[in-house]
Order: structure tokens, then sequence, then C-alpha cells
């Protein structure tokens, strides 16, 4: 029997022929290596809006824990559902997925009270007011600062904690100016420095001119705070670089301060004009602007709070938010 020959012509064929199999077999195997995607990461502002939701957060699960129903938990829990519906949920990462046991504990080891919550929450919103290059989220957070800070300051009205006689008070967060001033430049247009300079000197007179029908402790205390109200009135105006439209007297109803309570109810209005109009400065300005005009609200809104006859109601429930609505929808 005679076996089959290959022909030496079809040899170099089959070696083609056996080393593409082996190739495409061998391909098969291989794992093609890609590039790795580009790590995607948050952007400052969007960081910067989720530790703001954050702490109102913190600032929820607080009051949820339960409080003594005092003024600072009113006050938050009457601004909360406005300040997050603004600023947006804390964005969680896992929904759903309870914390590991080890994490619990070291929560639990280190209990927190509202007032230190709040005081975060002040403390962030005021480092993220001065700092953020994005408008709305500046707004947010400065309107959110004057209601952390005027919790604060009430609930240590309500303690008998704090002194309440006439003075120049700074918004209570930790890095907290020590003293009320207006700066030396400011972006802001001549026409709202202004406008600030005649509101305090429109204070100063109606203190001026309370002060007339009041005596000792209370004249005394009318007269102070009018003082303050004319040092800032003249340090704005001297800013605006504009036209003084301030004069010595200004019109006012007899009614308006014929007894303890008119005179009260005039104070308010003339307090609450003061600290409405820094307010709506506040979130509409630069970063570099907006912490001493937080003080200058903050100031005006916890002297109103003092005067007779002062409600809860009182406090705007979006410091500065609905005043520069306002002030649009006028010169609109």
């Amino acid at each position: 029997m005679m076996t089959a020959m290959t022909s030496p012509r079809r040899l170099p064929a089959l070696v083609g022929l056996t080393a593409t199999l082996l190739t495409v077999s061998l391909a098969g195997c291989v794992r093609l290596e890609t590039p790795a995607p580009p790590a995607r990461t948050a952007s400052p502002v969007t960081v910067e809006r989720d530790t703001l939701a954050a702490a109102l957060d913190d600032v929820s699960t607080a009051l949820a824990e339960g409080s003594d129903g005092g003024t600072l938990a009113q006050v938050e829990a009457r601004s909360l559902p406005s300040l997050v519906d603004g600023v947006g949920q804390r964005y969680v990462t896992y929904p759903g997925v309870t914390p590991s046991a080890s994490a619990s504990a070291s929560a639990s080891a280190d209990p927190v009270t509202l007032d230190s919550v709040v005081q975060a929450a002040l403390d962030t919103s005021v480092e993220i007011a001065t700092s953020t290059d994005d408008a709305d989220l500046r707004a947010w957070a400065t309107s959110g600062a004057l209601v952390h800070g005027m919790a604060l300051w009430l609930g240590l009205v309500d303690d008998g904690s704090v002194d309440t006689g006439a003075a120049a008070r700074t918004l209570p967060s930790s890095d907290a100016a020590e003293s009320l001033t207006v700066p030396d430049s400011s972006a802001l247009d001549s026409t709202t420095l202004a406008d600030l300079a005649l509101r305090h000197d429109q204070a100063r007179y109606l203190y001026e001119l309370v002060a007339t029908r009041q005596s000792g402790a209370e004249k005394a205390a009318s007269l102070a705070r009018a003082e303050l109200h004319a040092e800032r009135s003249d340090a704005l105006q001297e800013l605006s670089g504009a036209d003084d439209a301030r004069t010595e007297v200004y019109s006012t109803l007899a009614s308006s301060i014929e007894d303890d309570a008119s005179r009260a109810a005039t104070l308010r209005d003339t307090e609450d004009a003061v600290a409405s109009a820094y307010a709506a400065a506040a979130v509409s300005s630069e970063s570099g602007d907006v912490a001493w005009l937080l003080d200058g609200a903050f100031d005006a809104y916890a002297a109103e709070s003092l005067l007779d006859g002062w409600r809860l109601t009182d406090l705007p429930v979006l410091p500065g938010l609905a005043d520069a609505s306002s002030a649009e929808d006028t010169q609109g």
C-alpha cells in the first residue's frame, strides 16, 4: 500500500494556513486592553451645594430627634423647608443602605445638640456665601446664614445668656467680626450704599425723637442706638460718594410716637427696614461684600427682636430673598 505524499509545492500554503488559524485562535483568548475612562469629578459648585444641603439635612435630623420647642427650633423649623427647596436635597451615594455598626457606634459616641448643629450650618453657610462663584447658591447660603444666626440669637435671648442692652452686634458665626464695621471699599453701586446711609439716618432721627418721650434707662438706650445708626450712616454716605440726601429731620406722624406701644411699633418698622435693605443687598452682592452686609442685617434684625411687641412671624422666612424680589418688582 502506498502512502499519500504531500506535494512540496503545497507546504508553504499549509504552513501559512496553520499560522493564520493559530493567530486567530490565540486572539480569541487574549483580552484586548482599552484605556480606562477618565475619572468623573464634581464641579466646585456641585460640591458646595451638596455641602450646604448636608448641613441643612443635619439640622432637619436634629429637629426630628426632638427639641425643647424653644425659639431656636421654631425659627429653624419655619424656614428649613424653603431652604431645602432652594438648595436641594442632600446627595446620598447609596440610598437605603444602613450604615455599618462601627459607623453608627461612632456617631452615637459623640451626641450633638440642636444649637451645635445650627452653629455648624451657620458656619457652612457663611463660608459658602463668601467664597462661591455661583450667584444662586450665594443667595441661598446668605439667606440661610441669617436664619441660622437669628435662630441662635433668639435661643440665647430665651436662655437669658446674652446682653440685650443697646449694642452693635455681628452675626454669631465662628469667625465673626469683632465689631460692626463699614468697609473702606465695596463693589456695591453708589445708589445702594446711599440708600443704606439714608435708612440709618432715618432710624437715627426716630430714636432721637422717641428719646424725647422717655426717661432714665430707656432714654439712654434709645440715644445709644441713635448714635450707632448715625455712625454707620456717615460711614456709608462717605463710601457711596453720592449726593447726600439726608436731612436733620424727617416727616413723622404724631400718632406713631404717642404711647409706648406705638413707639415700639415705629422702631420695629424702622429696624426692619434697615435689616431688609441689608439682606436684599447681601443676597445679590458679590462674595466680597457678603460678610459686612450680613452683619448689618443681623444687627438690625436682632435690635428689632428686642423691641416690645415683636413676634417670630415678623422675621422673614427667607431673609433677603423676598426683599430682593420685591425690590426688583418695584423697579420693573
